[in-house]
């Protein structure tokens, strides 16, 4: 026999205060049925007056409620003497928040981490029944349709004197299934809606979405629809009623009789999909009479079991009457007592009694479930996990315990969201049907990669490593500068970095030392530069680390002077020898600066290229025209890498092909002199003892032999000249080289200009600022997840208005 939806005997502790406004679309329960189901109600969302006004189809008649303050009212104060266990959400600061968290996930915010009860078990394992002794709805159980797509149940209290009111419509997919076919475009306008909901209208109701609105075609072949993943909303209110919110999931199952073989593991995945999100509380439906072990869902629950977010459910207790030894083994993994694969919960699981389809319209559950866990062994569990009231109580307590958490947390992540959205929005622009859109599109984006470039120029730290143009060049500058004095030149020199004035003076030192002590000025001992090749700088300047040492310069010294000398008198130098060696030792600054002027075009262009990925990222909707701008960019890049090449072959050619050696400064001529002062006085000093010394072993001795004195000579000279030809060089190449290359005006940085682009034909600029079908599609996306986000934003700041109302009061 039907009847009316089956109402738990619940008065409510408290008397209703309302909460209407804070929900986009949300009203009453006495005008919630003169709802469109097509008006989103976000603009309800911003009006803080207690007058709430529905906007409806045509077809429906307007509503203008106003919602009496009933918390004033000395008649709602009266509690009834029979109350239910402790409601949680008998607090009005709690059902403000539950009202928030419905409200946001009805409004499609899925993304969004909000905490929910989600029910899960094996097909035939009791779910149905528990979910009716949970809510009161008439689950029409033999029929398993509600099984074939996510059911969201939202139960509400009323005021004492309201009417019963239900209300179903269809929500979105929450979870994106491999495998599940969307349901049709036009579930947003289903609604159903009236007071009592018979078992049969439910049932009716079912059908209908069913093949009208969600598409299935149930059965076995290629072509049937038999799960889909959109959500059924149905909403409850009421007097009776308690808050309460569960979302009850499809069945799994083993073996797949009438429906397609593949829908096991879609089902599989759904049911995984929403157990695995790390916000959900799994309860989890076991048939008791049914082997624990073997119970395949289990095998789907160890990871919320793992996180705590796990609540376990026996149903079908009432079966297990006649079976003795069965029901311990269930009352013992329930107190966890037993050993098993999961190991024990922390607190338990619940027992209940499931409705039979024998039972009567008269049957009591509560009755019939103290009568059965009254008796052994069921009354050794304790009295708080017995029955579906105590569930029910658990539950609730435990949703708004979670709701409690998240909820400070949500405005942050929706803010979060939604400033991501609309700076992609920004990315995309406004529609571009014309050439002055487009090019003002165009030049936007270009004014920003500018704004980043000279920013990557002028004020390193700024911006992302990556980005670094001015630091990255600073650093290659400091190796090119490093890698030259230690490895540019073919030999080491002798003493290459001492200066020959300090050296006299340590050395006058020394012999001051030495006389006064009667012995002898110890001998010079030559200082030669380390040779060790920096593995860093090796793999930077490849094959150009090789120096030879001192000896092999003095050798080649000599031999070219044995050339060199024929047409020359003996102890005059033929000054040929000087450009000869010169060149010699400069030969490898060409290779070296090249390499240097292409590790620096290398680094610019990764850097210009990330500045550009910034501003007009290659992936996404952006990619056609951040490939147009690449191009516009690598032909000023191709163009002064190319002109900056020239640049350094010019200057590197001035240095290694020179056959005339000059100098305008002083500086050569003073450390010539005092390197040749220098020399003096260490032969002196070694021949010279006193006014009886051997005046021609000291000559010999600061003359040792022409040909000796030649080689010193040339080697001073040679030395003396490239250390400031080296500064010269480095400091040309740098400033004059690579400076010019990455500051030009059409060079690798600003090649791509606001300028630049503005002088593109008008084909130019339909190529580059041009957009596609995915850009229109993705603007549309992205106003309509902002329209969402900022619903979902208001939904947030109306409910944390209230709370913090409250709170003062």
């Amino acid at each position: 026999m039907a009847g009316p939806i089956d109402s738990p005997v619940t008065p409510p502790r408290t008397s209703f205060k309302s909460t209407d406004g804070l929900v986009p679309g949300r009203e009453s329960p006495r005008h919630l049925r003169e709802k469109s189901p097509a008006d989103s109600g976000i603009a309800d969302v911003f009006d803080d007056a207690a007058t709430t006004t529905t906007t409806t189809d045509s077809s429906l008649p307007p509503s203008v409620t106003v919602e009496p303050d009933v918390s004033k009212s000395p008649s709602s104060r009266k509690e009834p003497e029979s109350i239910m266990p402790e409601d949680p959400f008998d607090s009005q600061h709690n059902r403000i928040l539950f009202d928030a968290i419905d409200a946001l996930q009805s409004f499609g915010a899925g993304e969004l981490n909000i905490p929910q009860l989600i029910i899960v078990g094996g097909q035939s394992s009791g779910k149905s029944s528990l979910l009716q002794s949970l809510t009161g709805i008439p689950f029409p159980v033999d029929s398993g349709c509600c099984t074939r797509f996510p059911t969201r149940i939202v139960s509400r209290r009323t005021e004492p004197d309201s009417d019963d009111y239900f209300r179903i419509t269809i929500d979105p997919a929450e979870v994106d299934v491999p495998g599940l076919d969307p349901a049709s475009d036009n579930i947003r306008n289903y609604e159903c809606s009236g007071k009592i909901l018979t078992k049969e209208r439910f049932a009716k109701v079912i059908e209908e979405i069913s093949t009208e609105f969600m598409g299935l075609r149930t059965g076995l072949g290629d072509d049937r629809k038999n799960f889909v993943a959109e959500v059924l909303k149905v909403e409850l209110s009421g007097p009776q009623r308690s808050y309460f919110s569960i979302l009850d999931l499809p069945g799994t199952f083993q073996i797949a009789s009438i429906v397609n073989q593949t829908d096991q593991a879609k089902v599989e995945n759904m049911v995984k999909e929403y157990m695995d999100n790390e916000d959900n509380i799994v309860i989890c439906v076991i048939d008791a009479p049914t082997d624990f072990d073997r119970q395949e869902i289990l095998r789907l629950a160890k990871k919320p079991i793992k996180q705590g977010r796990f609540v376990g459910v026996f149903t079908k207790c009432d079966m297990l009457q006649n079976e003795p030894e069965a029901a311990k083994r269930i009352v013992s993994i329930a107190t966890g007592n037993s050993t098993h694969s999961l190991g024990s919960l922390r607190d338990g699981w619940f027992l209940v009694r499931n409705r039979a389809d024998k039972d009567p319209d008269s049957f009591d559950l509560s009755v019939a479930e103290k009568k059965l866990f009254g008796r052994a062994p069921w009354n050794s569990v304790s009295q708080r996990r017995l029955g579906s009231s105590a569930a029910k109580s658990y539950l609730g307590t435990l949703l708004s315990s979670k709701i409690r958490e998240c909820f400070p947390t949500l405005r942050s992540t929706i803010q979060h969201n939604l400033e991501e959205r609309l700076q992609e929005k920004a990315m995309l622009g406004e529609p571009r049907l014309s050439h002055a859109a487009r090019q003002q599109y165009v030049v936007g984006t270009v004014r920003k990669y500018e704004e980043k470039a000279q920013i990557a120029l002028d004020r390193p730290g700024f911006l992302h490593p990556s980005m670094e143009i001015c630091r990255e060049v600073s650093r290659l500058n400091a190796e090119f500068d490093k890698f030259m004095r230690i490895h540019g030149g073919t030999w080491h020199f002798e003493d290459v970095d001492v200066d020959p004035l300090v050296l006299i003076e340590e050395r006058m030192a020394l012999q001051a030392e030495a006389s006064a002590e009667g012995r002898l000025l110890p001998q010079h001992t030559r200082k030669t530069p380390m040779t060790e090749v920096d593995p860093s700088l090796n793999k930077a300047f490849p094959g150009l680390s090789e120096v030879r040492d001192t000896d092999d310069l003095m050798r080649t010294i000599n031999e070219r002077l044995s050339m060199y000398q024929v047409s020359q008198l003996d102890g005059v130098i033929n000054p040929d020898i000087y450009p000869d060696m010169y060149q010699e030792q400069v030969k490898k600054w060409t290779a070296i600066a090249e390499c240097h002027l292409q590790r620096v075009a290398s680094t610019v262009s990764s850097c210009t290229s990330s500045i550009l990925d910034a501003v007009c990222p290659l992936e996404g909707d952006t990619g056609l025209m951040s490939r147009e701008l690449r191009a516009l960019l690598e032909s000023s890049f191709y163009r002064s890498e190319a002109r900056a090449s020239d640049r350094c072959k010019s200057h590197c050619e001035m240095e290694t092909k020179c056959t005339r050696l000059q100098s305008t400064g002083s500086r050569f001529g003073d450390e010539i002199l005092n390197w040749r002062r220098f020399r003096f006085f260490e032969a002196f000093s070694n021949s010279y003892t006193g006014p009886d010394s051997n005046l021609s072993l000291c000559f010999n001795s600061i003359h040792p032999s022409l040909q000796k004195n030649m080689v010193i000579d040339v080697h001073d000279v040679l030395k003396v000249y490239y250390k400031i030809s080296l500064d010269a060089f480095i400091r040309n190449v740098n400033m004059h080289v690579i400076q010019s290359f990455v500051a030009a005006e059409d060079g690798p940085v600003w090649g791509l200009s606001t300028n630049r682009v503005l002088g593109l034909s008008e084909e130019e600029m339909r190529i580059v600022g041009g957009e596609n079908d995915n850009t229109t599609r993705r603007r549309k996306e992205l106003e309509h997840d902002i329209e969402k986000l900022r619903g979902a934003l208001a939904i947030v700041d109306r409910a944390t208005r209230q709370t913090a109302s409250l709170e003062r009061d």
